[in-house]
C-alpha cells in the first residue's frame, strides 16, 4: 500500500476551494503502480539549514538565520552508518554546507568509503571568505562538485539568488577550472544545476546545457561537465511564494499534467537515503523538508541496521509530482 502524507495535495485549498490535483497516491494507482524502494546506492547527507543566501526558490528555507547543523555525534553515526553499509555515492548538501565548520572532517572520513563523494555548493559561499584549504581538500579527494547556476542573465539569477551572486557564482567557477575542475582528463568532475526563476516548468536540459556550455565559455572562459535542469519543487519558501501570488494551484496542476509514469522507475527517493541533520532518516531530502519521515514512520539512524530494504513503500504526497514531471527528476 502507498503511503499518503497527512499534508498531501488532498488538504483543503484556501477558501475551502476544490484541491488542485489528485492525490500522488491516487494518479499512482490509477497507472497501476506504487512508488517502492529498490537497492539503497546512495547516502544523502543534509549537514544543516545554515546558508549565506536566501533563495526565493529553496525548499528547506535555508538561510543566514537558521540554527540546525549537524553535531559531532550525529556526523560520528553517519561515518559509522556508512563504513558498515558500502554506499555507491555519498551526497553532502545543505543549507551551504561550505559554511560548516566541520565539512573538511567530513571530507576526510567520508571519501574512504565510497567511490563518489559529492559536495553540493551554491557557489557564492565558495567565493566568500577563506576557503582555499577546502577547494584543495576536495581536489586531493576527487570530490564531486554540484553547483547552483540557475540562469546565464544576470538579473533572472539575482532574481532567484540575490544581489552580487551572479558574479559570485562566476567567479568560484573560475577557480575551480584553474583547480581543474570541468578540464579533460583532469578526473575532477563540475556539474551545474539550473531551476527556472518563476512559477514556470525546467527547460530541455540537453537543449540547455548546450547553450550553456556555449556562453559560459564563450564569454567568461568558464567549462564544466554536465548540466541539469530540474523543476522547483513546491516546498518551503517556493510553496510560500506560489501561494502568495496566487500561482499554487496553477503550478500543481502544470506538474500533474505531464506526469510520465516512466519517471517513477528511476525517481531518487527509489536509491537514496536522507540524513538530516539531527540523525532522522527520510526517502528523499524533499521528504525531510515537508517533514515525512522515512516510509511514513519517524527513525533515527541509530537505529537502522542497514539501509531500508527494497520493496519497502516510500511516502509521498503532491510535491512528488514535481520529480515525476516530464523527463523526471533523478
Amino acid at each position: 500500500m502507498q503511503i499518503e502524507a497527512a499534508t498531501s495535495g488532498n488538504e483543503t485549498a484556501p477558501g475551502g476551494e476544490v484541491p488542485a490535483v489528485d492525490s500522488f497516491s491516487l494518479t499512482l494507482a490509477k497507472h497501476g503502480l506504487e512508488l517502492l524502494r529498490g537497492a539503497t546506492t546512495t547516502l544523502q547527507i543534509n549537514v544543516g539549514l545554515l546558508c549565506n543566501q536566501t533563495c526565493r526558490h529553496c525548499h528547506l528555507e535555508a538561510g543566514p538565520g537558521r540554527i540546525e547543523r549537524m553535531d559531532a555525534k550525529t556526523l560520528d553515526e553517519v561515518v559509522a552508518f556508512a563504513a558498515s553499509n558500502h554506499f555507491a555515492t555519498i551526497d553532502i548538501t545543505g543549507g551551504a554546507p561550505e559554511l560548516h565548520e566541520n565539512l573538511p572532517v567530513m571530507l576526510e572520513r567520508l571519501a574512504p568509503l565510497t567511490t563518489r563523494l559529492m559536495l553540493r555548493s551554491n557557489l557564492t559561499a565558495l567565493a566568500e571568505g577563506k576557503k582555499e584549504r577546502l577547494l584543495n581538500l576536495c581536489r586531493e579527494r576527487g570530490v564531486v562538485m554540484v553547483a547552483s547556476f540557475p540562469s546565464l542573465h544576470e538579473a533572472q539569477a539575482e532574481a532567484q539568488r540575490g544581489q552580487g551572486t551572479f558574479q559570485g557564482s562566476l567567479a568560484a567557477l573560475r577557480r575551480l577550472n584553474e583547480l581543474g575542475y570541468g578540464r579533460p582528463d583532469s578526473g575532477l568532475e563540475i556539474n551545474l544545476v539550473s531551476n527556472p526563476t518563476g512559477a514556470f516548468l525546467a527547460a530541455s536540459q540537453a537543449g540547455a546545457e548546450k547553450r550553456f556550455r556555449h556562453a559560459l565559455e564563450k564569454n567568461w572562459g568558464i567549462v564544466f561537465n554536465h548540466l541539469y535542469t530540474f523543476n522547483n519543487v513546491p516546498l518551503g519558501r517556493f510553496r510560500q511564494w506560489l501561494r502568495q501570488t496566487g500561482n499554487l494551484d496553477g503550478y500543481l496542476r502544470k506538474l500533474a499534467a505531464i506526469f510520465n509514469p516512466c519517471a517513477v522507475a528511476g525517481v531518487m527517493c527509489r536509491s537514496v537515503l536522507s540524513v538530516a541533520w539531527d540523525g532522522f532518516v527520510y526517502d528523499c531530502d524533499f521528504n525531510l523538508a515537508r517533514g515525512i519521515h522515512l516510509s511514513g514512520r519517524k527513525t533515527h539512524l541509530s537505529e537502522l541496521s542497514g539501509p531500508p530494504d527494497p520493496g519497502s513503500p516510500i511516502a509521498v504526497s503532491d510535491h512528488c509530482y514535481a520529480c515525476t514531471a516530464g523527463a523526471g527528476f533523478t
